[in-house]
């Protein structure tokens, strides 16, 4: 009788290990940012703690994956598929963003979640930084992170560029280069502030 039972926990435990195992091989990595400190150095921004992924639906999280094109490499992509970028106008040490008023209606903030969780994203990179408005938002290696309200569908990347100061941001918080030659921050017409 007692061989049986130990015998159904370890069958038990045996999914259990194996769930384990495949989440954690898919690369998704879950992130706490807490305010006030940051991995990545300066005031302000977040620090990063490896949490377990929410339960879908339960609490609003934020993905950022690595993703790539044929027009700028490997940049950084929301869950939705869209490119993220940053700004040249911005500082990463200490984080502070500059993109407010007129701007934020081309160029949304990424504003921080619950969790944000990354793909192929160094999690120590991730972290946040207050707005001037009071609301926090996301960065990668100090540099805050943006939306284009130009691009209409899931890897597009046509904010890359724009006034010479907006590029797709890479995994490691850089600016993304085009692949065709052509350096970044060729100037571009328009939506640039």
């Amino acid at each position: 009788m007692m061989r049986g039972r130990r015998t159904r926990k370890a069958l038990l435990l045996v999914p259990a290990a194996t769930v384990s195992v495949l989440v954690s091989a898919c690369g998704v990595t879950g992130v706490d940012t807490v305010a006030g400190q940051n991995p990545a150095g300066g005031a302000g921004s977040g620090s990063t703690t490896l949490q377990q992924p929410p339960e879908f639906g339960k609490e609003p999280h934020q993905m950022l994956s690595a993703t790539e094109s044929r027009q700028v490499g490997w940049f950084v992509a929301d869950a939705g598929g869209f490119a993220l970028y940053r700004y040249d106008k911005d500082t990463a040490k200490p984080p502070k963003s500059n993109c407010d008023a007129e701007c934020v209606a081309m160029w949304p903030p990424v504003l921080v979640s619950d969790h944000t969780m990354t793909s192929g994203v160094d999690p120590t990179l991730v972290g946040s930084v207050a707005r001037a408005d009071g609301k926090k938002q996301v960065t990668l290696a100090g540099w805050p992170l943006y939306r284009y309200a130009g691009d209409k569908k899931a890897g597009e990347v046509t904010g890359q560029g724009k006034g010479g100061a907006w590029f797709a941001v890479t995994p490691e918080g850089k600016k993304a280069q085009a692949n065709d030659g052509a350096a970044p921050g060729q100037p571009s017409t328009g939506d640039g502030y």
